[in-house]
């Protein structure tokens, strides 16, 4: 489970980021898939436009490097407890242009990789939407990554402006952190050191640009236990050895989130609503 311990704010005006959020067409689409991309090469793609259509996120050849200011390494491995504006200030250097909703959680990450017991791709989303027909194989997302919350949110949710026929929404939450790049390219003596961190009693905070997307088929068979997504995906920009590590030992650990509601398929009305079930 995932505990929102502190929250901010911030605008970043910052045209000339490492960092961007860009969008293809497709067909009748002028803007239909959404990437994130690292200096102008797609690193994920992070779904489309489609408030009906599956969430996923697929690794692109652009994800292959971490992406952290170098003022905030000494703080992030020290782990933080609350939130300071000055590194807020300091991060948000690097973010692409927006208005980020800052959050420090607590979280304890669990590893899966695509086909494995925790894959949501395999069992969650395959429940709902089933398997696609064209290709006839689950959702790959192409790379390991962790599972951070999995909650049931509640019923008819009175936050969308219309709602899906049947108009009775289950609303279950989510929650994911991506690595920028794979476990085999972890530095082993790193992991070590911070299992040795964990083990010690520390609690070092991971670094991630964040995106929430609430997703519901159009139709349905049956009567599913849930039938909303509310999938709230943290892209890791520095701790890849941190969570690796606290993972390994199911030890907690910090996400600083920036989290950027206007690139998701989800509303601020969404967003403050998670954030506030995030602080329960």
């Amino acid at each position: 489970m995932s505990l929102l311990l502190d929250r901010s704010s911030i605008t970043v005006n910052n045209p000339n980021s490492i960092l961007s959020f860009e969008n293809k067409g497709g067909g009748a689409w002028k803007i239909w898939d959404r990437f994130l991309c690292v200096e102008g090469k797609p690193a994920y793609h992070i779904g489309n436009v489609c408030g009906t259509c599956e969430f996923f996120f697929t690794r692109e050849e652009g994800a292959n490097r971490k992406v952290s200011p170098m003022q905030v390494s000494a703080r992030l491995r020290a782990g933080l407890q609350s939130l300071d504006a000055q590194l807020t200030q300091d991060i948000a250097s690097i973010l692409p242009s927006g208005t980020y909703r800052v959050s420090l959680l607590m979280c304890t990450p669990e590893l899966t990789r695509p086909g494995a017991e925790k894959d949501y791709f395999s069992h969650e989303q395959v429940d709902l939407w089933g398997i696609d027909p064209f290709w006839g194989v689950p959702h790959s997302p192409r790379t390991e990554y962790y599972r951070v919350d999995s909650r049931f949110l509640g019923e008819n949710l009175p936050l969308r402006e219309a709602l899906m026929p049947p108009n009775a929404r289950r609303s279950h939450l989510f929650e994911f952190c991506i690595p920028m790049y794979p476990g085999n390219w972890l530095d082993r003596s790193s992991v070590e050191t911070y299992r040795n961190r964990f083990t010690d009693g520390e609690c070092p905070t991971a670094l991630a640009i964040s995106i929430l997307d609430v997703k519901q088929p159009a139709t349905w068979e049956g009567q599913p236990k849930i039938n909303e997504h509310w999938c709230l995906a943290h892209y890791l920009l520095d701790g890849h050895h941190k969570i690796y590590a606290a993972a390994a030992l199911g030890k907690r650990l910090t996400v600083l989130s920036f989290m950027e509601s206007s690139r998701g398929i989800s509303t601020e009305n969404d967003a403050e609503y998670l954030l506030l079930e995030l602080s329960r």
